[in-house]
Formats: structure tokens, sequence, C-alpha cells
């Protein structure tokens, strides 16, 4: 199997985001056609042309991925399960972040408790940066 420059930019691209170094990504990884860019040349919006980790979240293959201008995720759909602390996110729901990576919001695959308040199963969970619950629904 032949394996492209591009894809092995990418992964290295991948790799240092992942270890906390920002970088720009090359457009490649995106599904040709509704690519949006920011003033400064930067890749803000695609669609996914595969499967692809970006932070520590498995970004879902055609689904749609937005980034900071440093190159950090700020959201995609999840092609797993996303786990942030005692807080589980859903597979095939959108995951997003603060630009440092903290947890924004995500729809809960299990009910946990935080801060008290019981957040329901398949509901959103919303986190303030600080990483302070804002809000969720409760069960029923």
């Amino acid at each position: 199997m032949r394996v492209s420059a591009a894809l092995i930019f990418a992964v290295m691209i991948l790799s240092l985001s992942g270890a906390g170094i920002c970088l720009a990504f090359d457009k490649t990884i995106c599904d040709p056609g509704d690519i949006h860019d920011y003033p400064n040349g930067e890749l803000q919006a695609c669609t996914l042309k595969s499967d692809l980790v970006i932070g520590g979240v498995n970004c879902k293959q055609l689904g749609p991925v937005e980034l900071y201008e440093t190159g950090a995720l700020q959201s995609c759909i999840t092609s797993d399960f996303y786990n942030y602390g005692s807080i589980t996110c859903n597979q095939y729901g959108r995951v997003s972040l603060y630009r440092e990576g903290k947890l924004n919001s995500c729809d809960l695959s299990k009910p946990v408790l935080i801060e008290g308040k019981n957040c329901a199963q398949f509901e959103p969970i919303f986190l303030f940066e600080n990483g302070r619950l804002k809000s969720c629904s409760t069960p029923l």
C-alpha cells in the first residue's frame, strides 16, 4: 500500500496537535468542494475526507469539521465515543471544544453527576471554559 506525502504530512500535523502544538491543517484532509478559509488563508471548516483524530477527538469521515485559526479543533462529528474526565460524549454526535482543548459541549452517551446535578443520557451538556457546568438536561 502506498501512502501519499500529503497524508504523511497531515498525520505529522495531527501528531503535533495532539501533543499540544497547534499547527494549521493541510486542505488535503477535506473532501473537495465545501472548504472555508480564514482571511489569512488557514483552514476554517470543511467536510472531512476520512476519519481523522484531531486534538484527541475521533472526527467522522464526511462530517463537518471546524478549526480555530491556530489549527486546534473547534468542533466535529465524532466517529467514536469521546471521554473528557467523567463525561463520555456520544459517538456520531457533535463535540465542540474551547481554543485550549477543553470541552465546550457534546451529547452525553450515559448519565453523569456533575457538581451535584444529574445530567441525562443522550442530552447535551455545556461547560464553561473553566470546566464548570453551564447547563444540562436532567432525567425525567
